[in-house]
């Protein structure tokens, strides 16, 4: 989740319509981190951490997987994201998941030797990636794995065929992300800056989504063109006749059937620290 110092707001919220927003977000894409999950060999028993953790939806899969006799440590920034997530976690029963504040740029990451580091759309929002890549290898045993979703080609977000309002959505939203200190394209740098930290590349795979009218990618889409519009309009980044605009492409592209959605292009980097 968004990770901004300690002294400045996510970028895009904690509010109540931000958090229904990831809940679908997650929704959409468990099967994704489910395979990556499955690719990188996490099995029952295991100690996973989980880097900017927001109020746990991939935290709770990843308690379920590992099972009781594993468990799960879920870092996040926002004190109101580790409450949502410590509720989900008793609700479901899962008493081997932990949810702990954390400030990833300022806070030590725990050094216990864990099978598993999994972080998803969190090096994005960093202003600083140093304090991270240089404690990973230590919070992790030697051959243990990162497993990593970042953005890599933000630039293939859009509302096809007619969507020029979303195209400026789309830069919008880039602007606001690196005028907070962040990276929407972080994944073109973190394989080369983790390989020089010790660490072996395993795969590198591109994720594309896309869906036609109706589908969870295009509803996902939709879902964020509408809740992050109001962050865009106060940073003076958006207009409320851009929104307007970007709403009636919307409901042109219902009514054709040849319409479709492409969000921005997610990398799964999957890497082992080299035992010393």
């Amino acid at each position: 989740m968004p990770q901004q110092p300690t002294d400045q707001p996510y970028v895009l919220g904690t509010h109540g319509e931000e958090l229904e927003r990831l809940r679908f977000q997650h929704e959409l894409w468990r099967p994704l981190a489910e395979a990556a999950w499955d690719r990188a060999g996490l099995t029952a028993g295991e100690r996973v951490l989980d880097l900017g953790a927001g109020p746990g939806f991939a935290a709770l899969d990843l308690a379920r997987r590992v099972g009781p006799t594993g468990q799960v440590l879920a870092l996040e920034h926002s004190p109101a994201y580790v409450v949502a997530g410590r509720r989900l976690a008793v609700e479901a029963g899962l008493a081997h998941l932990e949810l702990r504040q954390h400030d990833l740029l300022r806070d030590p990451l725990p050094r216990e030797g864990f099978d598993l580091a999994w972080m998803r759309w969190v090096a994005m929002f960093l202003a600083d990636l140093e304090p991270l890549l240089t404690q990973l290898p230590l919070a992790l045993r030697p051959g243990g794995r990162l497993v990593l979703h970042e953005y890599v080609q933000w630039d293939s977000f859009g509302l096809h065929p007619h969507g020029a309002a979303i195209h400026r959505f789309g830069q919008a939203v880039q602007r606001s992300f690196r005028q907070a200190g962040g990276d929407p394209d972080v994944n073109r740098r973190l394989p080369s800056l983790l390989a020089a930290r010790g660490f072996h590349i395993d795969a590198l795979e591109p994720l594309p989504v896309l869906g036609r009218e109706g589908s969870l990618a295009a509803q996902w889409m939709q879902r964020f063109v509408m809740v992050y519009a109001h962050q865009l309009q106060a940073q003076g980044l958006w207009s409320a006749a851009d929104q307007a605009e970007a709403l009636a492409e919307i409901e042109a592209a219902a009514e054709d059937p040849g319409s479709f959605w492409m969000g921005p292009t997610v990398l799964e980097l999957r890497a082992t620290r080299w035992a010393p």
